[in-house]
């Protein structure tokens, strides 16, 4: 019986040594990997087993929506090798879509439908994503997970991931709304015109009450091309007038800021 547990014994180290040493591998063509993030799994153990702390990873979007609403968001990935890279996110209660053809959903959690290249010089990648919340609930959890790789194409030590930061989305049937005075009761974006534009558009958002308002524009990389800061707003509907004159044509996404509130839009230049 002594060696029959010394046995069982050293069968078990050698059996955490392997798990912990040899994370497992998904061959080269199944990037289409889901379970990762926070809400169901362990992260990109099948590259290394854990998150490193010089990759980042986070979603932007609307942090309030009303029941059934749908809405636009992105998760970037930043930092680690930088060369190419993946994601997976998923929410708790909320209905997951992919927004074009680089991302795919499966038992409603989103993956990339390939290993994502970093531009030259850029410094994130990212992927776009709707996001319709429930209906029966107050608050809902978007998880995410970030993969930094080599880009070789073979999951190992040297790719590095990270989980986001869970992001909290509030569902409210009073979200945005104008009462019959004509008032705002919350902060809601209306979008911008004309879209697409050249070489200006006008912003529009609705105000519940005065602020310093801040515009952020990003091009397609993620990186920051157009920035607006502290501008003096009363309440009701407003808007900021962008000109992109001085950038090339493509898609670009904006963010407005206002008491401790963000709020994102896309627009397209076209010259």
């Amino acid at each position: 019986m002594k060696y029959f547990q010394i046995s069982v014994i050293l069968v078990s180290v050698l059996f955490i040594g392997f798990t912990i040493t040899d994370p497992p591998k998904h061959g080269t063509a199944d990037t289409d990997v889901i379970s990762c993030t926070e809400l169901n799994g362990l992260g990109c153990v099948c590259h290394t087993i854990p998150q490193d702390s010089t990759v980042f990873t986070r979603v932007e979007g609307p942090h309030s929506l009303r029941p059934g609403e749908t809405a636009l968001y992105r998760v970037y990935v930043a930092g680690g090798p930088a060369l190419g890279g993946g994601y997976n996110v998923a929410s708790r209660f909320g209905t997951l879509g992919a927004a074009d053809s680089s991302s795919r959903l499966l038992d409603n959690e989103l993956t990339q439908m390939y290993p994502k290249a970093f531009p030259p010089g850029a410094q994130s990648i990212w992927w776009d994503f709707y996001y319709t919340a429930p209906v029966n609930k107050t608050q809902d959890t978007i998880y995410s997970v970030g993969l930094s790789t080599n880009h070789d194409f073979i999951p190992n030590e040297y790719d590095l991931w990270a989980f986001g930061p869970k992001f909290v989305v509030d569902i409210s049937r009073n979200v945005t709304s104008i009462d019959e005075s004509g008032e705002v009761s919350s902060f809601k974006l209306d979008g911008n015109y004309p879209n697409p534009f050249n070489p200006s558009t006008k912003i529009s958002f609705q105000l519940p009450f005065a602020a310093e308002v801040s515009l952020i524009v990003y091009n397609s990389s993620g990186e920051i091309v157009g920035e607006i800061k502290d501008l003096k707003r009363d309440s009701g509907k407003q808007s900021i007038d962008f000109e992109g004159a001085n950038l090339p044509s493509g898609v670009y996404f904006y963010k407005i800021l206002a008491a401790g509130k963000a709020l994102f839009g896309k627009m397209l230049l076209l010259k």
